[in-house]
């Protein structure tokens, strides 16, 4: 979940485009400017992240609700495993075909060489 919060802000910093690189070339970890984005990219790029914060902020409306739910069942005389797993992996299916649909999208904008430098920046954010 950390890692596609950092992504996302990540790709929110892309279109905007201001310079964090010292003198000495090294950038900012979730600068994504050395992926040569052309004007069409970073639009394109824009565009997946509106739909993708639009889609997390669902999901957190949507999580916190569903946590409410689990919450419930933890505090319930008897503890219900299968509803407890169904909601828990709901939480978890949603969150992934939210980072699905972004990757998708990504993926169609994206040079071989853009995604082979993406990457790198996905090893780098995890390490953080």
């Amino acid at each position: 979940m950390k890692w596609i919060m950092l992504l996302g802000m990540s790709l929110c910093l892309a279109w905007f485009s201001p310079s964090y690189a010292d003198n000495d070339g090294h950038r900012f970890p979730m600068d994504l400017d050395d992926l040569g984005l052309t004007q069409q990219q970073h639009r394109s790029v824009e565009d997946a992240m509106k739909e993708y914060q639009q889609a997390y902020r669902k999901y957190h409306h949507q999580s916190k609700q569903t946590q409410q739910d689990i919450n419930g069942l933890f505090l319930a005389p008897t503890f219900d495993t299968e509803s407890f797993r169904a909601k828990n992996l709901e939480m978890e299916r949603m969150s992934i075909e939210i980072r699905v649909r972004l990757f998708e999208r990504l993926h169609t904008i994206l040079t071989p060489e853009q995604k082979r430098r993406f990457i790198q920046h996905m090893r780098e954010w995890e390490i953080e």
